[in-house]
């Protein structure tokens, strides 16, 4: 099955909103994530419309002894295209896979890259989150299950609009990135560094390569434990200096890496990584 599990990860301090007493029920993160990606224009709405994703699970964690504080699933919506363009598969795949859209009528399809939604989804994962109290973020996790490695091999921009961050409030913020062992499909990760150096993003900068402590490592999901999510061998991550400590810097982030690493290694069809605050 096609998903994405998104983790966010640092300390909620739960507080009751002055609303809550006006209100006859009982939101949880489920209903409030949906109805956040809803207003946005960024999920299936209640009409059916397909847009980015359509919504499986989501749950608090927070007040617990896990670091983690809340988590989404999702997974891709379709829709149709006028041509088929120039990604056609030779054949259909088995199983709908995240980064590839579908019609029903005549097989044309669009590729859609994990990387195209990741800001909205980190975005409305945060939103969500604040309407149960302040939040304090130290990081995310994304697990992409079942990507098309067709689709994989057309390298996009994950998201223009970059002056947004010319114009930062906030001081630059460290990170340091790790993925599991699979996420590369062999390629080195000096290879990463390298071509994610050699570009011009102004505001982000990424490298050098870091030892990853055992703490800041990937690791499975616990709704979805799978035995392939092990930190990479080398036991290094990808350091990176965010223009500021956001949702909307830290999506953008995961999101470059995932569509560079797509591009040298585009058969890699699942992959887990976690961006850390280090400063």
């Amino acid at each position: 099955m096609s998903l994405i599990i998104l983790e966010a990860f640092g300390q909620l301090s739960r507080r009751r909103s002055p609303l809550s007493r006006h209100s006859n029920s009982e939101e949880d993160l489920y209903s409030v994530f949906h109805a956040r990606a809803e207003l946005m224009g960024w999920s299936t709405s209640s009409a059916g419309t397909p847009l980015y994703w359509g919504m499986n699970e989501a749950e608090l964690t927070a007040g617990t002894d896990d670091p983690r504080i809340g988590w989404v699933q999702v997974g891709p919506e379709t829709f149709e295209v006028d041509s088929p363009g120039d990604f056609q598969p030779a054949e259909p795949p088995r199983e709908p896979y995240v980064g590839v859209r579908y019609a029903d009528r005549g097989g044309h399809w669009r590729a859609i890259e994990p990387a195209t939604f990741l800001l909205p989804l980190t975005e409305c994962l945060v939103d969500a989150l604040g309407r149960f109290g302040d939040v304090s973020l130290t990081g995310f996790q994304v697990m992409v299950n079942y990507i098309y490695p067709r689709a994989a091999a057309r390298e996009v921009t994950p998201m223009s609009g970059l002056n947004w961050f010319n114009v930062s409030p906030e001081p630059p913020s460290q990170a340091l990135i790790s993925f599991d062992q699979g996420f590369l499909g062999g390629q080195s990760e000096a290879r990463l560094e390298r071509v994610l150096s050699s570009k011009n993003f102004r505001a982000f900068k990424f490298g050098p390569l870091l030892a990853v402590p055992d703490a800041l490592a990937v690791r499975a999901p616990a709704e979805y434990p799978i035995s392939s999510v092990t930190p990479a061998r080398s036991g290094l991550g990808l350091s990176v200096t965010l223009p500021e400590w956001t949702a909307s810097a830290a999506g953008w982030a995961l999101a470059e890496v995932i569509n560079t690493a797509l591009g040298i290694a585009p058969d890699v069809r699942h992959f887990t990584l976690r961006l850390s605050r280090v400063d």
